[in-house]
């Protein structure tokens, strides 16, 4: 299993049968820290967390792409030290139970791989619910993230009248919320962070389209 617990670094899997040496094996190089750094090539992709996939942890996710990268024998750059990890880093930290087309993680290779083959070997060795959308070269730094869009879908049986309860509560002034923070409690207002909402009514269901800040410097 993909998911088991353990070191990042870990060459074998749950049942204790171990990975090929090759595929798992630490790069330890002459170079300085920095000149690793300046060496290695990042690749950026985005993934889909689907189906039974949504109740894994980011921490398991975590350790679950660095496991299918070694199976993958994709030749990843490591942190220099005496106790190297391998350089990944996600672009958000996706909520447990939710699932998302739009996930972004950049690996860091020691040796050029094209990205289509990143893709391809990356999905072989993931799980059926974590699938590799797209793989490419960074086009903007994970900082540059402002906002996340959401499909909400409410079941209930008289979406018209939902529909208008949700923008009455949009129309209101002020939104106000207890937000746990470093200091303690604080109340925050989410109104102005609310870039954009609408909502949908179907059948038996109303869709909420939202679009929400998702970065470093403000998130809802």
């Amino acid at each position: 299993s993909l998911f088991c617990a353990g070191k990042s670094e870990s060459a074998r899997c749950k049942d204790h049968t171990a990975l090929p040496q090759r595929l798992c094996r630490m790069r330890y190089q002459s170079e300085t820290g920095e000149e690793l750094l300046l060496n290695n090539i990042s690749v950026r992709v985005r993934f889909a967390k689907l189906g039974r996939a949504k109740y894994i942890s980011h921490l398991d996710l975590i350790r679950c792409f660095q496991r299918a990268v070694c199976r993958a024998g994709l030749p990843a750059a490591y942190s220099a030290g005496f106790h190297p990890h391998m350089q990944t880093s996600f672009a958000a930290t996706l909520p447990l139970g939710f699932t998302s087309t739009a996930e972004v993680m950049e690996l860091s290779l020691s040796e050029p791989v094209p990205p289509e083959e990143v893709l391809s070997r990356l999905n072989a060795a993931l799980p059926s619910d974590i699938r590799i959308l797209e793989a490419g070269a960074p086009q903007h730094t994970f900082r540059e993230l402002a906002y996340a869009t959401y499909t909400v879908e409410l079941p209930c049986g008289e979406p018209e009248a939902l529909a208008e309860q949700f923008d009455a509560f949009l129309a209101q002034p002020e939104i106000l919320v207890q937000k746990r923070s470093k200091k303690g409690m604080r109340e925050v207002d989410l109104k102005p962070m609310i870039e954009q909402a609408e909502a949908v009514p179907e059948s038996q269901q109303l869709v909420l389209h939202l679009c929400l800040p998702s970065g470093s410097s403000s998130s809802l």
